[in-house]
């Protein structure tokens, strides 16, 4: 049975879950195009991108062994040193432009995003969050990261990749990035919260993962309202095929 605390920082995700969300609707009831899934590539890329940047920086920090091992094996799977069973030993990064490409985004024009000054005030702002949680204590790093953000990941994919297929016309090999991500993010968020418990061992540790979580969720949803606000409005609208 889950402990108390695990169950308050499963419930602070759930009411803030980014599988609910405008976005996240209007993606699984086929209201979004190529273009505009192309557009959520270019942001998604300059996020996910850091993420071994924001694990090295933990592990860097912490003296617990376990820490450094889940980290690592994060790192190396994102970095395509490691894979999943059943999936391509590949950059994941890589795979994220590959489904941008079949989406019409060319993969120079996603790298350069930043550079050009077109990321959203909202990835820009879970960029600047994620950074700063890197360099908290382990416990809190771990319940921001992993816990708050990656956790999330396998029930939003398990939401909008089926309508990839059925709505969008992707084909299995061109959404691997999604269910890569629904195994791999399962089992990190899984240890995360495992190893959060462990570590945030007083009520003053356990009030901060806690407090943490619920920013995490927060600004995943905030870096989500930007991309409904510049691409939802009436004039990007695209009724459902």
């Amino acid at each position: 049975m889950a402990s108390a605390f695990r169950q308050q920082i499963e419930e602070a995700i759930q009411q803030r879950h980014s599988s609910i969300h405008p976005w996240s609707d209007a993606w699984s009831s086929g209201r979004l195009n190529r273009q505009l899934l192309g557009e959520w590539v270019k942001q998604h890329y300059h996020y996910v991108g850091n993420f071994p940047w924001w694990c090295g920086t933990v592990y860097a920090n912490t003296d617990h062994q376990e820490v450094r091992e889940l980290l690592l094996e994060n790192m190396m799977e994102e970095e395509g040193f490691v894979g999943e069973a059943g999936f391509p030993q590949v950059k994941h990064t890589d795979l994220l432009l590959d489904f941008g490409e079949h989406c019409g985004m060319a993969r120079e024009e996603v790298e350069n995003a930043q550079l050009n000054g077109e990321l959203l005030a909202g990835t820009l702002g879970l960029q600047s969050w994620c950074f700063r949680q890197s360099y908290k204590p382990d416990y809190e790093a771990i319940a921001g990261l992993l816990v708050g953000l990656e956790s999330q990941v396998p029930q939003i994919y398990k939401k909008t990749t089926p309508p990839l297929i059925e709505k969008y016309g992707f084909t299995e090999e061109e959404v691997v990035f999604f269910r890569l991500h629904i195994v791999a993010d399962e089992e990190h968020g899984e240890r995360g919260f495992q190893l959060m418990e462990k570590y945030a061992d007083t009520d003053e540790k356990k009030t901060a993962c806690l407090r943490t979580v619920r920013e995490a969720a927060m600004m995943r949803r905030l870096y989500l309202d930007s991309l409904a606000e510049q691409f939802l409005a009436p004039q990007h609208a695209v009724a459902a095929e």
